[in-house]
This record gives structure tokens, sequence and C-alpha cells, in this order.
């Protein structure tokens, strides 16, 4: 008898689960024509200044048509990244532009060597006692120790 049970609740929760299933994406499609009505009532809304940017720029002797809007979601950039410099990379870069005792800003540092703050800031803990500071926030400047 409770084998009997629990099959039949197994059945019944397969049964809600599809249930469940079609009522998702029943929803999911729904939205989705809300969106696609929405996407085609702001084209339209924008349909005449459009038409008339295609004029003055037909007036203007291109000939060509101005492009239409290509709505893409869910795009994302691609990260910009340097690439990876080592701490003697970094030294050698340093002592390059701040040769003669010159006094170089971080920015300057950051162009040469090619790297970030934050890289600049862990090389500057490892070595301590390549450069030395001087100033205080924008005025901070750099030379060789």
């Amino acid at each position: 008898m409770t084998k009997t049970k629990s099959t039949d609740i197994l059945k019944q929760f397969a049964k809600l689960q599809k249930q469940a299933e079609k009522h998702v994406h029943a929803a999911k499609k729904a939205i989705e024509k809300k969106i696609a009505k929405e996407v085609a009532a702001v084209h339209k809304k924008y349909a005449k200044e459009l038409k008339s940017l295609e004029g003055v720029v037909a007036g203007f002797g291109a000939g060509g048509k101005v492009a239409k809007v290509k709505v893409v979601s869910g795009v994302k950039r691609t990260r910009r990244s340097l690439p990876k410099v080592t701490d003697e990379q970094i030294k050698d870069a340093v002592t390059k532009i701040a040769a003669g005792g010159k006094k170089v800003t971080s920015a300057e540092i950051f162009k040469a060597a090619e790297i970030t703050r934050p890289r600049f800031n862990a090389f500057l803990k490892a070595h301590k006692g390549v450069l030395k500071v001087e100033g205080n926030k924008r005025s901070t400047v750099y030379f060789l120790a």
C-alpha cells in the first residue's frame, strides 16, 4: 500500500511539474510579446523624425539613407586589459623615465610601464627602496632613491 501511495505522489508531482513548466513558458512568451509591441511602438514614434533626417541627408547630396537603429539587448562590452608586467619591467621603465634625478608623476609612470594604479601600488609595497615619494595627493611626484 505504501508503494502505490508513493508512486501516486510521484505521478502527481510529475504532473504538477509539467503544468508549472507550461505556465512559465506561457508567461515568458507573453512578456516577449509585450517587449516586441513596445519596441514597435518606439520605432513608430520616431519614424517621422527618421524620415525627415533621411530627407536632410539626401539634400546634402550624400544620396544614402540614415541607417536604421538596431536594438540589441544583452550585449556586453569586452573588458580592456593591459599586458602582464613583471616588477623588473616596471623597475626598468621607471629608471628610464626618472633617470638623472628627474621627478615624475604617477600618470607618467603608468603610461611608460603600461600598468594600472593597483599594479603600481603593489610594486611600491614590494619594492620600498626603489622610489622616493614627495608631495601629497595630486602633487605627488616620484624619483629614484
